[in-house]
């Protein structure tokens, strides 16, 4: 059976824009006390609500959440890691009503908007965050230097204080022990590849973060024909990549599917990283055809709902809960769902 069938090969999981933003006159968020950060989110809070995009939206306020609510809200990729560990600080969410716009309150910036969509799609994102940065503008003051642009806390930041990434599916590159040096290679041209959630994360299950490097000195639709480009390269090698694990190692291509099959199947205990892992390679044999039937959209669910906040909701652990408990829960969740996988093709 040919590979790749689908116009949209599901190597492209989401695309994501984010943009840093400071009030004017308004110390950063690193050097603010309390009763500042408490204005801040005020400020912000009250503005956002006007909004037309956040109308109908939630707003939290983070100290008032629970570790596992918070990290909940991370797991749905709407808060960052930093966001969601941070208990005790005067720290705010704002997630639109639709859930695909939200901005982060004192992070690292007084705010961060940040828009998600499924595929490579970021000209549509763009279009979506750039109006809402223009609706919030009428109603704060940014800081903005007409020479540098937007001032941010890291100097990584400044000028257009825009991120825009595309989370890839890499594993074909990642088997065939290509992926470091395509990463070198993007590094070289100005680009940043990081695991699956961002700085200093790791890549479980081979799921990779493309992103500019650059924010000064370009503008926002430059940045986002640079990543599109980009992101279709990558994807053009990681294509390749699994072309040449079919064809040069067949049997090591079917181990890794079946063993994750037979692995996810038969567990008492697993853990969020290897089962995600074994979980991948399944979703890379349903993209390239190679199972009796698509069942990436599945993959997709199973791989979210394994992450220990979303285990946590499913079975209804305490936030408080042994490491033995949480991976038995997760062996049962994979062992009930495993039967709607379809067997490997004779490859």
């Amino acid at each position: 059976m040919p590979l790749f069938q689908k116009k949209n090969s599901a190597i492209y999981i989401s695309s994501r824009i984010r943009l840093a933003r400071n009030l004017a006159h308004t110390r950063f968020v690193n050097s603010a006390d309390d009763n500042l950060l408490e204005d801040i989110r005020s400020k912000c809070a009250d503005a956002l609500a006007k909004v037309q995009k956040f109308k109908g939206g939630k707003f939290y306020a983070m100290e008032t959440l629970e570790s596992s609510q918070r990290h909940m809200l991370e797991e749905k990729h709407w808060a960052s890691k930093e966001l969601a560990d941070a208990g005790v600080s005067k720290m705010g969410l704002y997630v639109s009503k639709d859930e695909t716009c939200s901005a982060m309150i004192n992070e690292e910036d007084h705010l961060r908007f940040q828009s998600i969509s499924s595929g490579l799609s970021l000209g549509k994102i763009w279009r979506t965050i750039n109006s809402v940065d223009t609706s919030a503008e009428r109603f704060l003051e940014y800081a903005f230097s007409p020479e540098y642009g937007y001032l941010t806390a890291c100097l990584t930041n400044v000028g257009t204080g825009m991120r825009a990434s595309v989370m890839m599916h890499l594993s074909g590159l990642t088997h065939i022990g290509e992926i470091e040096r395509v990463v070198r290679g993007l590094n070289q041209l100005g680009m940043v590849v990081r695991g699956a959630s961002g700085e200093g994360s790791d890549s479980y299950g081979a799921f990779y973060q493309l992103s500019n490097q650059q924010t000064l000195g370009i503008s926002e639709d430059e940045i986002v024909k640079k990543i599109s480009k980009f992101a279709k390269k990558l994807a053009e090698f990681e294509i390749n990549a699994r072309y040449k694990l079919l064809e040069d190692r067949p049997l090591f291509l079917a181990d890794k599917i079946e063993r994750a099959r037979a692995v996810l199947a038969s567990c008492r205990l697993i853990s969020a990283s290897e089962a995600i892992g074994h979980l991948a390679n399944l979703r890379m044999a349903s993209d390239m055809g190679l199972l009796d039937g698509d069942c990436t959209e599945l993959l997709d669910s199973l791989i979210t709902s394994v992450k220990p906040a979303h285990l946590r909701e499913i079975f209804s652990l305490p936030s408080e809960v042994s490491a033995d408990i949480r991976d038995a829960a997760r062996a049962k969740y994979l062992k009930q769902h495993i039967g709607k996988i379809p067997v490997l093709r004779k490859l």
